[in-house]
Order: C-alpha cells, then sequence, then structure tokens
C-alpha cells in the first residue's frame, strides 16, 4: 500500500476546487444563452420595457456578465445563491430542502447497491468460470444495458399499475419528508439500485476474479482452507483499496442517476428542481443546483482519487464499467 504525499492530495483537491471554479463559468455562461428571459416570464402579463427594466436593475441583471459571474460567486462562497428573478425569493432555502430529500433518496440506494454490489460481485469473482459466475454475469450484464429511465418505467407499469403495491410517483406531503412515507422510496430507490448494483457487481467481480487468480489464494485452497476463510484473510485485505474505490465512483453516478430518477418519479429532489428550472429559465435555481450537484460528483471523483492512491498501483479501478473483464 502507498500512501500519498501530503503534496499529492493538496494538488488534487487544488484539482478539484479549479475544476468547480471552471464548471461555476461555463454554468453561469450557460445559463446566460438558454433561449427566453426570466424577467419576462417572472412579469407575465404585467410585462411592461418600464417594470422589466425596474426588475432587472432590482436582481442585478443589467450589469455586464463578468459583473453578474462574480457578484454571484462572492454570494455562493458566503452560502448566499441569490433570489430567483421568477418566483423572486431565495433560492439557497429551497435548494437546502431538495438537496436533504436527495441525500435519502441517494444515502438509500448507495446501502442497496454496496450491499447487493460487492456481495454478488464477491460470490461471482471467487470462482471465475464457474457457474455462479457466469449467471451473475449475465444479469448483470443485461441490467447495465438498461437505462435507468427504461428500468423506472418497468417497475412503475409492474409495481403501481398491475399489482398496485406501490405508489407510482413519490410526491412528499407539504411540510413533511421522504422518510414520512418510506412507500414513496420504493420505486426511486430501486430504480438506482438495480443499475449501480450490477455495474458494482460487475466491477468488483472483475477485481476479486484478479486477486483469486494469485498464488497466496491458490495456495491457501491448496492447503485446505475453507472458502470463507480464503474469501476473508486473503482476497478481502487485497481487494478492499479497490473496492473502496468503486463505491466513492458510486457518488457521481448517484448524482447523474438522481436527475433521471427524480423527473421520472415527481421526486422532489435536487435533481428535479435542476430540470424544473430549466424548463422555466430560472437562471439562478439552474446555477444553484448545478454547482451543489457538480461539487458533489467532483468530491466523489476526488475521493475515489484518493483511495487510489493508497491502493495498489496494478489495482487502480478504470472510470468505466469494465465489462471486457469478464472470462
Amino acid at each position: 500500500m502507498r500512501v500519498p504525499t501530503p503534496g499529492r492530495a493538496l494538488r488534487l483537491v487544488a484539482g478539484a476546487v479549479a475544476l468547480l471554479l471552471a464548471v461555476s463559468v461555463v454554468l453561469f455562461v450557460a445559463v446566460q444563452v438558454l433561449p427566453g428571459d426570466p424577467v419576462t416570464q417572472a412579469l407575465g402579463s404585467t410585462y411592461t420595457p418600464e417594470r422589466g427594466a425596474q426588475l432587472r436593475a432590482q436582481l442585478g441583471l443589467d450589469a455586464p456578465v463578468a459583473e453578474q459571474y462574480l457578484r454571484w460567486l462572492g454570494g455562493v462562497l458566503r452560502g448566499d445563491f441569490g433570489t430567483s428573478a421568477v418566483t423572486r425569493v431565495p433560492v439557497g432555502p429551497i435548494v437546502a430542502e431538495r438537496a436533504g430529500n436527495s441525500v435519502v433518496l441517494a444515502a438509500a440506494a448507495f446501502v442497496l447497491i454496496a450491499v447487493l454490489g460487492v456481495g454478488f460481485g464477491l460470490f461471482a469473482g471467487a470462482r471465475p468460470g464457474s457457474g455462479r459466475d457466469r449467471a451473475v454475469s449475465a444479469v448483470t450484464l443485461t441490467l447495465t444495458a438498461v437505462p435507468e429511465f427504461a428500468l423506472a418505467t418497468v417497475l412503475v407499469a409492474v409495481f403501481a399499475f398491475a399489482l398496485g403495491w406501490l405508489p407510482a410517483v413519490s410526491l412528499v406531503a407539504p411540510g413533511s419528508g421522504p422518510l414520512s412515507q418510506p412507500a414513496i422510496l420504493v420505486l426511486p430507490v430501486a430504480s438506482l439500485a438495480l443499475y449501480g448494483g450490477a455495474y458494482t457487481a460487475r466491477m468488483v467481480r472483475g477485481i476479486v476474479a484478479d486477486i483469486a487468480a494469485g498464488p497466496h489464494v491458490e495456495a491457501a485452497r491448496i492447503a485446505g482452507l475453507p472458502e470463507h476463510l480464503v474469501l476473508r484473510r486473503h482476497v478481502l485485505p487485497s481487494a478492499a483499496g479497490s473496492i473502496a474505490q468503486v463505491l466513492a465512483l458510486l457518488v457521481p453516478y448517484l448524482v447523474g442517476g438522481a436527475l433521471v430518477v427524480e423527473t421520472v418519479f415527481a421526486y422532489p429532489g435536487l435533481g428535479a428542481l435542476l430540470a424544473s428550472a430549466v424548463r422555466a429559465r430560472d437562471a439562478v435555481q439552474v446555477e444553484a443546483a448545478g454547482l451543489v450537484l457538480a461539487a458533489v460528483a467532483i468530491a466523489g471523483f476526488l475521493v475515489a482519487e484518493l483511495i487510489q492512491d493508497r491502493s495498489c498501483p496494478g489495482r487502480a479501478v478504470p472510470m468505466r464499467p469494465a465489462l471486457g473483464r469478464l472470462r
């Protein structure tokens, strides 16, 4: 095991901060060139050139784009994400509430993915080429070939419409949280966990299969050590770092998956807020929600990179599904 030097860790953190800054610039500029005018939408039928100019001045939208960006960035650094031109209310509390809902959804999916993905990956990879390996590989390959929105559609059709066991949409009652209505979480979590668990299982399977073919594992089996002890004493210690990296890479996946799943199920999370803000041309909400999601995704990649630095160089995990590693 190699431990990253403080200099290397600082460079990674600095690179992550620089990347987030670049994302903030791209996001801000992209919002500016979106079609439509938030001031016109905010005023609706009451719009007049005079009222439009007054609202622009009030919100600082009449300043040059560079000045608007620096003012917005300064506010973000102080914890102020600005005021929406469409709703004319601060977006910070809205983003915080929606982020909390997204955390609940992502945490539930993460736990399920980690348990099932790592478990089935160990189960298949411990005996590469066996019947159980081929069965797990076939199922996980099928699941990773189907996008989240298609999985969500199938789950809704079966469990909501055909069987009537679960709600088709995940609406949260005003003044309550998603945990007060656990049933609304089942289908969104399952949609994320099926794809994410299959991806994780395939990655873990490849890692474990490589280690299981090593001479120290073969020697332990020849010596008559039970299979569970072979896994616990010889496979897992060598695979732990790479498996931890795979789990860290789930964070960016959950950010992207939330954009799809929350929209499909009308779940009031940050991804759904971003989608609705884009439709409404609500620039401030788009910038706030997009920046938070980008920060979480970059943090996940940063953690994965730091874990890779602590792992054996030969066992680094690629940033994509290891579909070609099955044997």
